[in-house]
C-alpha cells in the first residue's frame, strides 16, 4: 500500500470516556492542558505524560474546526512519530455533558 493511498478518515468507535479522559490532552493556540487534572501549559510535542498527576497520553483533542488547521495538527503527529490520536472535540465534550447529567439523577441511597 503506498503512501499516497493514505488518508485521513473519521471513525466513529464506541470508546470509554473515563479512558480518554485519563489518557487525554486539550489542545488550544500554543499550549495544551492534562484532561485529567487540568494541569495546563503542556506541549504535545513533547508531553508524554502529565508532570503533575502521571497521566499518559494516549488521546489528543482541539477546538480547531478549520480542516486546514486539523491537517497540520495531524501532519505534526506524523511529521514527529507522536504516538497521539487525535479525537474529536466536540464529541469528546458532548459525551462528558450526558455522563454529568445522568450522574445528577442517581439516588444517593
Amino acid at each position: 500500500m503506498s503512501t499516497e493511498d493514505k488518508k485521513y478518515i473519521r471513525v466513529w468507535k464506541k470508546l470509554s470516556v473515563s479512558e480518554i479522559t485519563s489518557q487525554l490532552m486539550i489542545i488550544d493556540d500554543l499550549y495544551g492542558t492534562c484532561g485529567k487534572c487540568k494541569h495546563l501549559g503542556l506541549n504535545y510535542t513533547k508531553d508524554r505524560s502529565c508532570p503533575e498527576c502521571g497521566s499518559k497520553f494516549k488521546y489528543l483533542a482541539t477546538n480547531l474546526k478549520s480542516p486546514a488547521d486539523i491537517a497540520k495538527v495531524l501532519a505534526r503527529i506524523e511529521k514527529e512519530n507522536l504516538d497521539l490520536i487525535l479525537i474529536d472535540r466536540e464529541d469528546y465534550t458532548l459525551s462528558k455533558a450526558k455522563d454529568a447529567v445522568k450522574d445528577l439523577f442517581k439516588s444517593a441511597d
